[in-house]
């Protein structure tokens, strides 16, 4: 089961009351920025170790990989 923790954020009441005005939910939007923004942060993160692994990988000739792949399968 997934635990949950209460985080707030104050805005000012002129935008409070325009989230009224559209039927907006602060939770929901707060909730769909926390995920947009660790969504982000884990793609940079990827990009970043992907940038790591780059130079070994260019090095790798595909029919190589591709041969090594069909030989274990034999095994």
């Amino acid at each position: 089961m997934k635990m949950y923790t209460t985080i707030s954020a104050k805005i000012s009441e002129e935008e409070r009351e325009e989230l009224k005005k559209r039927g907006l939910n602060p939770t929901t939007i707060i909730r769909k920025a926390v995920q947009e923004e660790i969504r982000k942060g884990r793609s940079k993160d990827l990009i970043e170790k992907m940038k790591k692994v780059a130079p070994i990988i260019s090095k790798l000739r595909l029919d190589e990989i591709v041969s090594d792949l069909r030989e274990d399968r034999e095994r």
